[in-house]
């Protein structure tokens, strides 16, 4: 524990939609580690107004969507030595809201995981300390403790590239199986003619449609820093379609090198790493 946090014996956390799936995520963390916490959400006895102006780290988690009006009522009860952190995959927006509504340390937050991980080992968390400095040495602390890759960034800095890790990844997978669709042809079919290669495609792509399409919604549209990737990605897909429909084969194998290059030699760490990955699903039944 860091020498600040050592005279500190009654840290606590309210979390703020702490009954949702992330939200009692990390009311596990922090309880594994010592710290007390308390969740209020729409179920709870415990108002929200409550709950921010009586703990020193006060967390939201609710959806996308009602982040900011969330903000705006809780923010300016939290205590002005304590912690305003938000979870949402939205950070440039949100954290504005918390420093312009607050006195207190702001740390944007977002766990680019969903709750179903079974614990924070190697999973990445970005931080993006906004105001003070004192609680970040904690969380590094707690989050370091427990093998979590952290990363630090700026708000603006994370949305940039979350839409191309969210945002282009997303929309790929929904074109995906949107293009599968229009095929007509029986998913089943396309699983039983597929090496387990092409069925790791599908089934990551299947993946995301199992999650809930509103938080996807939210993440794809707030996003505004999406759009412009997504027209980069529509741009290389005409180039190439271009190719394949003039039957330009030295054109193909240009385009193909290209995109090579630009992965470089971490290509032969993916074909190694993936190969495991292939083994694994081969040996699956089903």
């Amino acid at each position: 524990m860091p020498n600040f946090f050592k005279q500190t014996k009654d840290i606590s956390v309210g979390i703020i939609g702490g009954t949702g799936g992330m939200g009692k995520l990390f009311a596990n963390f922090f309880e594994r580690n010592g710290i007390r916490c308390e969740a209020a959400s729409r179920s709870t006895s415990l108002g929200i107004e409550e709950c921010a102006s009586r703990n020193d780290i006060v967390i939201i988690t609710v959806p996308i969507a009602s982040t900011l009006e969330t903000i705006k009522k809780v923010a300016p009860l939290v205590k002005e030595d304590g912690l305003l952190m938000d979870l949402t995959s939205l950070k440039k927006r949100e954290v504005k809201c918390m420093l312009d509504n607050s006195k207190c340390e702001v740390i944007g937050c977002h766990p680019v995981f969903g709750p179903s991980v079974s614990s924070f080992e190697k999973q990445v968390i970005v931080l993006t300390p906004s105001r003070g400095d004192k609680w970040l040495t904690l969380l590094k602390y707690l989050f370091d403790k427990e093998n979590a890759v952290v990363k630090i960034s700026t708000p603006e800095e994370h949305d940039r590239i979350m839409s191309v890790v969210q945002g282009l990844m997303h929309f790929t997978s929904i074109t995906l199986i949107k293009t599968l669709m229009k095929t007509e042809m029986p998913s089943e079919i396309f699983n039983e003619y597929s090496s387990p290669v092409y069925r790791i495609r599908n089934d990551f792509a299947s993946r995301i449609l199992n999650q809930n399409p509103e938080l996807y919604a939210d993440i794809e549209l707030f996003n505004p820093e999406t759009v412009p990737i997504l027209k980069k990605y529509i741009q290389s897909c005409r180039e190439l379609m271009e190719v394949v429909e003039n039957n330009d084969r030295a054109g193909f194998i240009n385009e193909f090198n290209t995109a090579s290059g630009y992965i470089g030699d971490y290509k032969d760490t993916a074909e190694k790493k993936t190969n495991q990955i292939i083994d694994f699903v081969a040996s699956l039944k089903g």
